[in-house]
């Protein structure tokens, strides 16, 4: 008799509550993210989406709920504890400093091995390695503040890949892009599944969600709906 094979999952939440002054942002809410996919996250605004995400990027702390992350069980995360279990969130605000040089950014309280990054030619490279790797062309030495908003998001990115990211997620990442920006970014997308990475793509535009995932799943009023392949 052949055994039934289970799912591998990097990411599950189940029952995941969170409850504000007078509104209940999340109620019974559930996620699972298979390793080296691009799993999307649909629902209209107040469908507690980015409640959702800032859990698992341990901004937000749920009222109740059960998260497993790289088969490790919390009941919260901090942001130090999701950032160490390979977590990156790219926000639609990002944060970067415009006054400090893209390298700069890129390393800005980031690690290479066990130390962290201090000198100007050891960042540059750095930059300079992950860019290459991204196929990414960016001047490390630009102030952040002169690129355009393309740009500072492939920094955001460039940023998560350098502590070595397994799972990325993008809040509304094109909602400011051009068409042509958009086309770049979702291919940089595919290009970070195909290096195993797991993308949580948060979006409310169908056509690029049905164009990139490998699943959708739907939330509405702070509640799940149902996961689709």
């Amino acid at each position: 008799m052949k055994a039934v094979s289970q799912e591998k999952y990097v990411l599950e939440m189940t029952d995941i509550e969170k409850q504000f002054p007078g509104v209940k942002a999340l109620d019974h809410a559930m996620l699972k993210l298979r390793p080296g996919t691009v799993h999307a996250l649909m629902g209209e605004n107040g469908a507690g989406k980015s409640t959702l995400i800032k859990v698992i990027g341990g901004a937000v702390r749920p009222t109740e709920g059960k998260i497993i992350l790289n088969g490790k069980t919390f009941s919260s995360l901090t942001p130090a504890a999701s950032a160490q279990n390979g977590v990156g969130v790219i926000y639609q605000e990002f944060n970067l400093v415009p006054s400090l040089s893209v390298a700069e950014n890129v390393c800005l309280g980031n690690k290479l091995g066990h130390r962290f990054l201090k000198d100007r030619r050891e960042m540059r490279k750095a930059a300079q390695d992950v860019f290459r790797e991204l196929g990414v062309q960016i001047d490390p030495d630009v102030m952040v503040g002169m690129l355009s908003t393309a740009q500072q998001q492939l920094v955001e990115i460039a940023k998560s890949m350098i502590r070595d990211v397994h799972i990325l997620i993008m809040d509304e990442p094109t909602a400011s892009l051009s068409l042509a920006e958009t086309e770049n970014l979702l291919a940089m997308v595919r290009a970070l599944k195909e290096k195993g990475v797991t993308i949580l793509y948060v979006s409310h535009r169908l056509d690029e969600v049905l164009s990139i995932s490998d699943r959708v799943t739907v939330l509405r009023d702070g509640r799940y709906v149902d996961t689709k392949r």
